[in-house]
């Protein structure tokens, strides 16, 4: 179990680490030194860690005896969101819409294929699961738990049997004679994917239908139903598109035979021709579809442009994704507005540099009862302003008093209508 601590005053994760043959304190400073040279946006920061060898006086077959203990803790950053069972709990995945979880995908990928290919020697997760994927507060997912981690020779297929990964998520080669290969982690990974498009009985599902191809036909029927209405139709297009490729790619994954798996390496140069294929696709259609820019906006622009909208179920907090993009060629500053009881906003201010983009994550907090005939009339307000680029405010430093509006400061504002939609109806 993960405690909570706090390092330079920000807040941690603390895991103590159960006894592992062979691993002592030499064996485990080197290895948690080479785990905190890992950098990368999709895994889990690796702060510091400690351990400590002492003599203990215990009983061993009748008589007192010194036996040397020792206890070994790690720390890491802390992600207040959770990890990503939370949302993936269910066929409708807490509501999550499919912007979020294809970025939560293709993140995953971007972070196992670094911990393969990033490094002098890869490291193996050996038990990659949505409980092992964190999410930030923009829910960009963060790969964390290297317990069961190993480097390893790439070259090589291992046998052993000291590796405790969690059932569902282990390969057959694994389960059957305790081989180990980079394709290890590809399975788990695609048993993930499938989880996070299909829900979390999404692998079990599949097993049990007759082929593979009526897995991919009744997922893509179920997305379908869900993005009728809400995406505006070239987003709806590009949508399905993705839906149809992440499943077929999270099949492939989960092939019995591991050599017909992809590496990750070839799972990302996928994705990237995946996203190559949807800007295109976006790039073909008229002006009037797209609306990827504001005609009032002098700063940033929205996406989405018209409204939010929020696929609602009762009881359940619902996400969904808004990107802002720097318009300019200077630093501006962002502030959120929204009903703080029914909305929570991450980040809710913030700066962007000339030309990004920034995700900030809404979600409508869990509602006892739906508002007669899904009616709302809330709004998601944006507020923005040029700020200088030697004075660029650090998060803390972004009040209300920076968006209030004087002689010759602009201070853009523009109000995006909250929306509910009805979820379509399961067929009987």
């Amino acid at each position: 179990k993960n405690e909570q601590g706090v390092h330079n005053g920000k807040e941690i994760a603390v895991k103590k680490l159960n006894l592992l043959p062979g691993l002592n304190d030499t064996v485990f400073k080197n290895e948690s030194l080479n785990l905190m040279s890992v950098q990368h946006q999709n895994i889990v920061k690796l702060i510091g860690y400690c351990y400590e060898t002492k003599n203990k006086v215990v009983e061993y077959n009748g008589k007192l005896t010194y036996a040397e203990i020792s206890e070994r803790v790690i720390c890491f950053e802390y992600l207040k969101r959770g990890n990503l069972a939370n949302f993936i709990s269910d066929e409708s995945g807490g509501g999550l819409d499919w912007t979020t979880r294809y970025r939560i995908i293709k993140g995953a990928c971007e972070g196992l294929n670094y911990l393969h290919n990033g490094q002098e020697k890869p490291i193996y997760h050996l038990d990659l699961k949505p409980e092992n994927i964190l999410l930030d507060e923009n829910m960009a997912p963060k790969i964390a738990d290297f317990g069961l981690s190993r480097l390893f020779e790439s070259t090589k297929t291992h046998i052993t049997k000291t590796v405790n990964g969690t059932r569902g998520y282990m390969p057959p080669e694994f389960i059957d004679q305790g081989k180990i290969t980079k394709k290890f982690d590809v399975f788990s990974l695609g048993v993930i994917i499938i989880q996070i498009i299909a829900g979390i009985d999404g692998y079990r599902q599949c097993c049990d239908m007759s082929s593979t191809q009526e897995f991919v036909d009744y997922v893509y029927a179920k997305w379908n139903k869900r993005v009728q209405g809400i995406s505006r139709y070239a987003s709806r297009e590009a949508d399905m598109l993705a839906v149809r490729q992440c499943i077929e790619l999270s099949l492939r994954c989960v092939e019995a035979n591991r050599d017909k798996r992809p590496a990750i390496n070839d799972i990302i140069h996928q994705l990237n021709e995946l996203d190559a294929e949807i800007e295109n696709m976006f790039m073909r259609q008229p002006k009037s579809l797209l609306g990827q820019k504001s005609s009032e906006s002098k700063y940033v622009g929205l996406d989405p442009v018209r409204e939010l909208r929020f696929p609602f179920e009762v009881k359940k907090d619902i996400s969904c994704c808004l990107q802002l993009t720097n318009q300019t060629d200077y630093f501006i500053a962002f502030n959120t507005k929204a009903n703080q009881k029914k909305y929570s906003t991450q980040p809710n201010k913030g700066t962007i540099a000339p030309w990004s983009s920034c995700y900030v994550t809404v979600t409508m907090k869990a509602q006892e009862t739906a508002p007669p005939y899904l009616q709302c009339h809330d709004m998601f307000v944006v507020q923005s302003t040029r700020v200088n680029e030697d004075l660029e405010p650090e998060t803390e430093d972004i009040t209300e008093e920076l968006f209030k509006k004087t002689m010759g400061k602009v201070v853009d504002e523009e109000k995006l209508p909250i929306v509910y939609v009805a979820l379509p109806q399961a067929e009987s």
